[in-house]
């Protein structure tokens, strides 16, 4: 069995943006105009509605005719923003996995758009599909169980509940760690292969468990630090921070205010640092699990 160092694994983020700086900074560039693309969006496609559904809610008395219809009109804008999101996603995460397994490939700090992506998006998918059926299996039993419980001893039926939630939460996690080498899986292998990584992380919970614990515990630091920072900006600027009032969404030009496009510019230099702590740590593990430690790439090259 291939052994690895869960604390190599967890920083691998850190070591790539230190061999690769250029590349934190295209990914900075990247987040930026990701972000303003997403901005516009929402600003042109939901904006007006958005404050009139906010109006609507702070009203005593809600219509909920008019909510719907808001609600109506606000949908193509969500669905632009959320394929917007799935793509850069896809796109993204093929970076990360180039990042750990082609480090010589470092052109454009990674980003492609082509064959590879379009097999992450497939993947992300699927994994979707197959998380929510997991979720409704896991739910619909649940739900048996609590209401045999609760029609016998119904004393028993909230602490019964309570420990299925945590059973059906830690189904969960199990699965996603389970399929956690899928993505560098695709990848490597260039064909959509989800559960493959099931037979690669046999016998190895734990391990890649401590490994994502860990991971999160850097994202939460990287994050609160990055935080700081936009706090102490804001405070030099004289504004007052990032709890500031809400931006007024009528219009592109009252949304982007000073201090919301200062935030924009801090917020994606520190998406481009969360994404390699984030992200990189799997392929990492995928690269010390794979057979004799070798890729698809280096043998079929």
């Amino acid at each position: 069995m291939s052994e690895f160092s869960i604390q190599d694994a967890a920083f691998t983020g850190f070591r790539i943006v230190r061999e690769h700086p250029k590349a934190l900074a295209v990914w900075t560039l990247y987040a930026l105009v990701l972000s303003l693309v997403i901005s516009v969006i929402v600003v042109v496609a939901m904006g007006p509605d958005f404050g009139r559904l906010m109006d609507v809610k702070a009203r005593q008395q809600e219509s909920t005719a008019e909510t719907l219809a808001l609600f109506g009109r606000l949908a193509p804008g969500y669905a632009l923003a959320i394929v917007v999101g799935v793509a850069s996603n896809s796109i993204l995460g093929a970076a990360m996995i180039r990042a750990v397994l082609r480090p010589d490939d470092d052109r454009l700090g990674f980003l492609r758009l082509g064959a590879d992506e379009l097999r992450q998006l497939g993947l992300g998918v699927l994994t979707v599909l197959v998380f929510l059926t997991a979720y409704l299996g896991f739910a619909i039993v649940a739900g048996i169980v609590v209401t045999i419980v609760g029609a016998v001893v119904k004393a028993a039926a909230t602490l019964v509940s309570l420990a299925l939630v945590l059973a059906v939460g830690s189904g969960m996690v199990f699965l996603g760690v389970r399929l956690s080498l899928a993505p560098a899986l695709t990848f490597d292998r260039r064909r959509i292969d989800l559960f493959g990584s099931w037979t690669l992380t046999r016998g190895r919970f734990w391990p890649l468990f401590g490994t994502y614990l860990l991971t999160v515990a850097l994202i939460v630091v990287v994050y609160l630090l990055c935080l700081l920072v936009i706090y102490a900006v804001g405070a030099v600027l004289g504004f007052n921070g990032p709890a500031s009032a809400a931006p007024d969404m009528h219009s592109v030009t009252s949304y982007f205010t000073p201090w919301l496009l200062v935030q924009t510019v801090l917020g994606s230099g520190a998406s481009a640092l969360v994404w390699p702590v984030l992200l990189t740590p799997p392929t990492a593990l995928y690269r010390a699990l794979a057979p004799s430690g070798a890729t698809a790439a280096d043998v079929f090259s």
